[in-house]
């Protein structure tokens, strides 16, 4: 497997933006926030369909490098072969069809097809013989898991958040929605006006709050992230009176 550092995969995502600017739909347009789908099926040429991908909806996405057979589930929760051909992306169903869950929707396309352009950069190091072949399935939050367990996960994830969200476009969504240059504090209890306003810039860029608070972060946007616990800024160690 290719070991890449974060570099090498901010590099990897700048390459694959210039090339999606150049799309003949998006040449000589102003673009505000990238369409994963987009990206996937005209730019790498992959296909993308929707099933549902476990009993309790957990699998996110799935793809494969060379064809295999995984399973899906029916509407009765039944269990179904299918057979990934190596050039398709599957999605969860349930993701398409909720309008709320848009940003995973879109993060999980932008994972799966990232394990594609890994594939098709490094043929020789990915998923390069029969033994190391898997499917790639996207699960949630993984992005927040360490210790890092799957270096495959980790690098598709990577370059899924450089992708969706590259520093201008976050820029630029800074300035639309009055964040300003930095934002020092993420808190909905105690700065719910700057949350709000974060939180209608990452609708507008069709990524998750999650998501676009973790590449905040990495990129110096925002110093304190208080997404998962507002309270934790006023968290004491009760010492029981002594």
């Amino acid at each position: 497997m290719k070991c890449l550092s974060r570099a090498d995969i901010e590099a990897i995502a700048e390459r694959v933006l210039k090339a999606y600017y150049q799309l003949p739909q998006n040449k000589d347009t102003e673009i505000y926030r990238i369409d994963p789908e987009q990206l996937v099926t005209e730019l790498l040429g992959l296909k993308v369909e929707y099933e549902h991908l476990s009993y309790d909806r957990h699998i996110l996405g799935a793809t494969t490098t060379a064809p295999m057979i995984i399973e899906i589930y029916m509407g009765d929760d039944t269990e179904q072969h299918y057979e990934l051909d190596g050039n398709t992306i599957l999605i969860e169903r349930d993701l398409r069809d909720d309008c709320t869950q848009l940003g995973r929707c879109n993060f999980s396309l932008a994972h799966e097809g990232s394990h594609q352009i890994l594939k098709m950069l490094y043929p020789h190091d990915y998923d390069a013989s029969p033994q190391t072949q898997k499917v790639h399935y996207y699960q949630a939050n993984s992005e927040k898991r360490r210790p890092i367990a799957d270096w495959y996960e980790w690098q598709a994830n990577a370059l899924a958040s450089a992708i969706l969200l590259p520093r201008d476009l976050i820029c630029r969504g800074m300035y639309m929605f009055s964040l300003g240059e930095k934002v020092k504090t993420l808190n909905k209890v105690f700065f719910p006006k700057e949350y709000e306003h974060f939180s209608d810039m990452a609708s507008f860029l069709g990524v998750s709050k999650t998501a676009l608070a973790i590449r905040m972060k990495q990129l110096g946007l925002l110093e304190n992230n208080h997404l998962d616990d507002p309270y934790c800024i006023v968290d004491i160690d009760y010492d029981g009176g002594n």
